[in-house]
């Protein structure tokens, strides 16, 4: 950290957990598709903390999403040149950054680099002995594979990313073959989505996607124990939205005036709950049931004491019911990625 930017964190009093607030709002504005603002709201958490290594992440992704590659390139370069952050992690961003953007010469010096130091960890070794020798290729070898083979190569090692690495990885794996053509990506998320295994939230991630793409393919989706099997363009979106809207409407009257704070948790719950389970429905689908569930569930993540017998006479629902639609909100806060 440079003597100005020590000099003017001195002058300002910050709130506890400030830096991981402005992160979080990042990443709800990335999950959100306000990439512009999630980028803002990542530069304001690295003015106060400029090595936090969500916040940097965040920069990368927000980039990303923008198709600002070379910009997200260089921050992933002084990611890995100061030391922040999962090294490897951001390794394999780096490495696929320079493939996408055509950067084969680099590709060979850091990779053969890295080889000769260190012993690589065996889920990257493979990938990377790849990306070498076919970068070797495109430098050295007067443009022997056509421009599809690039696509297509660069595409295996997504896939790899996608099918085996951590949440963020996949993540990031998803956004790169999201930017390739309708049938490339298509076929590199089929799978994704009928492995039981897999993360939900990223699952829906990946639906969206193939409807804003507007792919029109038969697709197989396993979630929650459900399998859909379903054409992409007859996916309803307005359905759930009408639901989440009138169930939002429900709690506003208990929590918009007396307690907005928690309203604002609330809808945060809500959402996220929604988005893991799309494009399967809530059950039961009966909207005071959830507004009570979650007022409950909001209640108890912020340290509130909510007495469930008065709770459930105030939405006039079952306390049975609440606990059990409560149980489910909190099995999805615990279980699925949260890093969009």
């Amino acid at each position: 950290m440079s003597e100005e930017q020590k000099k003017r964190q001195d002058k300002v009093v910050l709130f506890p957990g400030v830096v991981d607030k402005l992160v979080g709002k990042g990443m709800d504005s990335l999950k959100e598709k306000r990439f512009s603002q999630a980028h803002s709201y990542f530069e304001q958490a690295l003015n106060i903390e400029p090595d936090h290594p969500q916040g940097r992440f965040g920069v990368a992704l927000s980039l990303i999403e923008q198709s600002r590659l070379e910009e997200a390139k260089d921050v992933t370069e002084n990611m890995l040149k100061e030391d922040i952050g999962n090294y490897y992690d951001i390794l394999q961003v780096h490495i696929s950054l320079l493939v996408q953007l055509g950067h084969y010469a680099e590709v060979v010096t850091m990779l053969e680099g890295i080889m000769e130091e260190e012993k690589l960890p065996a889920n990257l070794a493979e990938s990377f002995y790849h990306l070498l020798h076919f970068s070797r290729q495109m430098v050295d070898d007067g443009t022997p594979i056509e421009i599809a083979d690039d696509i297509q190569f660069a595409s295996e090692e997504l896939i790899l990313m996608l099918n085996e690495g951590s949440p963020e990885k996949q993540w990031i794996a998803i956004q790169m073959l999201g930017k390739k053509s309708n049938h490339i990506f298509f076929e590199s998320v089929k799978d994704f989505l009928k492995d039981g295994k897999q993360d939900p939230i990223l699952k829906s991630l990946i639906l969206q996607l193939l409807k804003e793409k507007k792919v029109e393919e038969n697709i197989e989706i396993h979630k929650f124990g459900k399998v859909l099997d379903i054409n992409i363009s007859e996916i309803d979106h307005e359905l759930n939205e009408e639901f989440r809207n009138e169930t939002l409407t429900i709690v506003a009257r208990h929590l918009e005036n007396d307690n907005p704070s928690l309203f604002d948790v609330v809808r945060q719950l809500w959402s996220h709950y929604l988005l893991a389970l799309y494009p399967f429905s809530p059950e039961p689908f009966t909207p005071s049931i959830w507004a009570a569930a979650l007022h409950k569930t909001g209640a108890e993540m912020t340290g509130i004491e909510e007495d469930e017998r008065h709770l459930a006479n105030q939405y006039g629902v079952k306390v049975a019911e609440v606990q059990q639609c409560s149980l489910k909100i909190n099995i999805i806060e615990q279980e699925t990625f949260k890093g969009v």
